[in-house]
């Protein structure tokens, strides 16, 4: 059955509002389940659903970008659990030649910052916490009286706590990286500092703030960080191939990603197993289960997810970008979800509830070359229809 163009109208360009710098980190997938009327083809190439007009278009973009060794990753779309698109591109090592296949694993970088903040609201619905729980309530001998009794779980997820960055990212601070072994090592890194404001007044992206709310996480369950993600999110969902893992490793289904430095091509590890801001890899069809999960109810209650994906303040609802909404904006352009950059990552995580889409591209090349991917269909349209 031929797939008609014109379902796609409800992608619009939409413009980059955050490219996140995180940390990154890891476990090939099931096959997602496909829409049974689509022309797809399972192979690791694809392309997917190739009849469809709107992505041949994408594919022919993407490939674009590939030849010209500008983008290597998966892509992968869906609309109301039936995916339409997915196909693998370029190579999983920049020095090799092997191929990226569909269950090839990647950094999820930021994005990975959406299980912590599952993993808080889990913590809500069982009553250990609530939004306006202070670090202090939870984290009793932190050091910094200033922080821990006027941070809330609210302003960490938001983004709105003062707390600032962690000291583990980029090469001047390796040495802080090899002395951490915990997420209490972590949150102890900073955990002397004040809020940079007096939380709640400012918006400053902070990956501390989620290493604290990943610790908070530990203390109220009993679990260590990376045991709690397995067994409350990724079991659940059925993500089998995601988790975390030395990003050294030189396992043949993990991506590596490059950076340049003075010309040269510079592998980039920078990441921590268990780091609550993003220290986890994924594949495209695990995210997209992920995804499924929180939509279904499976892991927090729609209610409660309601609330996490809300318009909060900009462009974040509470762990989630709540986005594209208000003048300019048609109902049918928010979005929520969660993207992710460092040097050789890229990742972007998008659903739009109005709609049903879901697109997904997890890549191992330099920001910002994967969200033109992952916007292509809104661009697509708006061209499009611009020229009838």
């Amino acid at each position: 059955m031929t797939r008609i163009a014109p379902r796609y109208a409800t992608f619009r360009l939409i413009p980059i509002g955050f490219v996140l710098a995180a940390c990154i980190g890891i476990s090939s997938r099931p096959s997602v389940a496909a829409d049974p009327e689509s022309s797809l083809a399972q192979s690791d190439n694809g392309p997917m659903n190739s009849n469809d007009p709107v992505f041949a278009r994408l594919d022919s973009f993407t490939s674009g970008l590939t030849r010209e060794n500008k983008f290597s990753g998966v892509v992968l779309v869906a609309r109301n659990g039936h995916v339409l698109f997915e196909k693998a591109y370029g190579k999983r090592d920049a020095k090799g030649n092997d191929p990226i296949k569909l269950d090839t694993r990647f950094n999820l970088a930021s994005a990975g910052k959406m299980f912590t903040s599952v993993a808080v609201w889990q913590q809500i619905a069982a009553g250990w916490l609530s939004l306006d729980t202070h670090v202090g309530d939870v984290l009793k001998d932190y050091p910094n009286r200033s922080f821990a009794d006027t941070v809330t779980v609210r302003e960490l997820l938001s983004h709105t706590s003062g707390a600032g960055d962690d000291g583990l990212l980029g090469n001047e601070n390796a040495a802080n990286r090899a002395r951490v072994h915990s997420v209490a090592d972590m949150v102890a890194l900073e955990s002397s500092q004040p809020p940079a404001f007096p939380p709640g007044t400012n918006q400053v992206y902070s990956n501390f703030g989620f290493v604290v709310l990943g610790r908070m996480v530990e203390v109220v369950s009993g679990e260590d960080f990376q045991s709690y993600l397995r067994r409350h999110i990724f079991e659940p969902a059925g993500m089998a191939h995601t988790g975390f893992i030395d990003c050294a490793s030189t396992d043949p289904d993990l991506a590596r990603g490059y950076t340049t430095d003075d010309g040269k091509l510079v592998f980039n590890c920078e990441t921590l197993p268990g780091f609550p801001a993003g220290g986890e890899a994924s594949t495209a069809g695990d995210m997209y289960r992920f995804v499924q999960a929180l939509q279904s109810g499976k892991l927090i209650s729609p209610a409660l997810f309601a609330q996490a994906t809300q318009i909060y303040r900009m462009a974040f609802g509470l762990g989630f970008f709540a986005t594209d909404y208000g003048p300019g904006h048609l109902e049918r352009d928010f979005r929520w979800g969660h993207g992710g950059s460092a040097g050789g990552v890229c990742t972007d995580v998008r659903n739009y509830p109005h709609t049903g889409e879901t697109v997904i591209v997890l890549s191992n090349v330099n920001p910002p070359v994967c969200f033109r991917v992952s916007e292509f269909l809104h661009k697509d349209y708006a061209t499009t229809h611009q020229a009838h």
